[in-house]
């Protein structure tokens, strides 16, 4: 028998929230990789016990789908649990719900790699977690091996740079750049090439490099008339891509 998915519940607090009183989108990512380091910690398989086995957890792809976004007040529930594993990848699935309607608010696929610290050279996951009885677990499959593959660049002129240096605030337990940030910093590129507020209705984020503190990404894109969006963060100092993101956003109707 498999086992039930962890389930654990946010409240939207005042500072999550942008005029409108919804979620801001990028926000989504900090939620889900809290729930996902707290069901690691319960399994036995989070970053302070990898860290003992000289191994760390890295998010190295994620998709978000949203249905719609929670206000400030509301409380969302996400439901979360392994679902599988290639060659280099342990994968996970999210459920978003609101505790007040019941309605599903969104979802959401990963997939992570185990990493030596030391060097950041891939460990695969299944040598370590294969035969576990806590990593079986039901639920649906939402994005997973061909639908959380690798983004291309469009064959198209980028726009020109936008400069963003990595603050103290947004380095991580692992010493690098947290992924939410990487969310965040293409909100705020769209954000800069429409001249208005946005929110990203559904995003894939590929992470390629770690970034560090007080390094530089230079981020540009494309923005069709759709909403449909891709952006890329180079680095700076070594001209090598650090993430790739491409999803579809909505400018924010300003409260009257």
């Amino acid at each position: 028998m498999k086992n039930p998915p962890f389930v654990i519940d946010y409240p939207v607090p005042l500072n999550d929230v942008t005029v409108d009183a919804k979620l801001r989108s990028w926000n989504v990512f900090n939620i889900l990789q809290d729930a996902a380091g707290r069901h690691a910690d319960m399994l036995g398989l989070g970053l302070k016990q990898l860290r003992e086995s000289d191994l760390s957890w890295v998010l190295s792809r994620i998709r978000l789908q949203m249905d719609e976004f929670p206000g400030y007040g509301e409380t969302v529930r996400i439901s979360t649990y392994p679902s599988g594993f290639d060659r280099l990848f342990a994968y996970r699935q999210f459920v978003l719900t609101s505790v007040e309607t019941g309605r599903r608010l969104g979802v959401a696929g990963s997939a992570w790699l185990t990493l030596n610290p030391a060097n950041y050279r891939p460990v695969s996951p299944a040598r370590y977690l294969t035969g576990l009885s806590q990593w079986e677990f039901d639920g649906d499959i939402w994005f997973q091996g061909d639908s959380l593959c690798k983004l291309a660049a469009p064959e198209v002129e980028l726009t020109t740079p936008v400069k963003l240096e990595v603050s103290t605030a947004f380095i991580d337990y692992n010493r690098h750049l947290n992924n939410a940030y990487y969310a965040m910093f293409t909100e705020d590129w769209l954000g800069k090439h429409t001249g208005s507020l946005v929110r990203m209705k559904s995003i894939q984020l590929n992470f390629n490099q770690t970034t560090a503190f007080q390094e530089v990404l230079c981020c540009s894109g494309i923005l069709n008339d759709d909403g449909s969006f891709y952006v890329e963060g180079v680095n700076e100092a070594n001209g090598k891509n650090s993430f790739k993101a491409q999803g579809v956003c909505e400018v924010i109707t300003m409260p009257q």
